[in-house]
């Protein structure tokens, strides 16, 4: 039996489907370079395990600190799904599509692998993880939030220029404070000492500074008042 393959029909299986490292990515700016398009052979140590989903860090780093070596991998809740096949600690590779997602208009993107499958995972021994320990000497800018800003201000920007993520920009994590929390997005880090700045929102989450970090507009209940021409440092757990 023969099977007859036209050009066409094999650029349009080849189309959108790419191997690449979670550097690549995630790439050097707000919003993947990849996204919407399908990927292949993405190879991670699982770091972590969520109820919906795992996160993975590569296999192959590369040198730039623009680049996340990290990456949040939607499995979904299902019993059956990659999930629940998975430790931390273990090497995988699978395969998925590029998405960026974000749970309200006002938030920044989140860059993941959506609809994971052909999971290939190892059976030898585990890998430690070792978390980015964020500390005085690794904390983020104090002085600038984007580069998109105006004296500083945030809020000083015309014509909704404040949309980063639209706006092609490269990262300078070491110069701009959203900047470096970025480069690390999906990382798993450690804070010493943590300080809570609020309560929980309806996820969980709450925002934090570390302990020993240097930090601006320190307020005397122990939070963080955003003052022109700084930012204060945080970080949202």
């Amino acid at each position: 039996m023969f099977i007859k393959l036209t050009v066409a029909t094999v650029l349009a299986a080849l189309i959108g489907t790419k191997a690449l490292t979670i550097a690549e990515i995630q790439g050097t700016g707000f919003n993947s370079p990849y996204a919407g398009q399908a990927v292949t052979d993405v190879s991670g140590v699982v770091t972590a395990i969520g109820p919906s989903g795992i996160w993975i860090r590569s296999t192959k780093p590369d040198k730039d600190e623009r680049t996340s070596e990290s990456v949040y991998v939607f499995t979904g809740t299902s019993k059956t799904s990659i999930r629940t096949q998975v430790v931390v600690g273990q090497t995988i590779t699978i395969d998925g599509k590029v998405e960026e997602y974000r749970s309200s208009k006002d938030y920044l993107y989140l860059t993941e692998i959506t609809g994971p499958k052909n999971l290939r995972a190892s059976n030898g021994t585990l890998q430690t993880v070792k978390p980015i320990v964020l500390d005085r000497k690794n904390q983020p800018p104090t002085q600038l939030y984007t580069s998109l800003d105006t004296n500083g201000d945030i809020f000083a920007i015309p014509n909704n220029a404040s949309l980063i993520e639209t706006s092609g920009v490269k990262l300078e994590p070491s110069k701009y404070g959203l900047d470096f929390w970025e480069s690390l997005e999906g990382e798993l880090v450690t804070i010493k000492k943590p300080i809570s700045l609020g309560f929980p929102n309806s996820y969980g989450d709450f925002w934090v500074r570390g302990g020993d970090w240097k930090v601006t507009g320190e307020n005397g209940r122990g939070g963080l008042t955003l003052i022109p021409g700084q930012f204060p440092v945080l970080h949202q757990l």
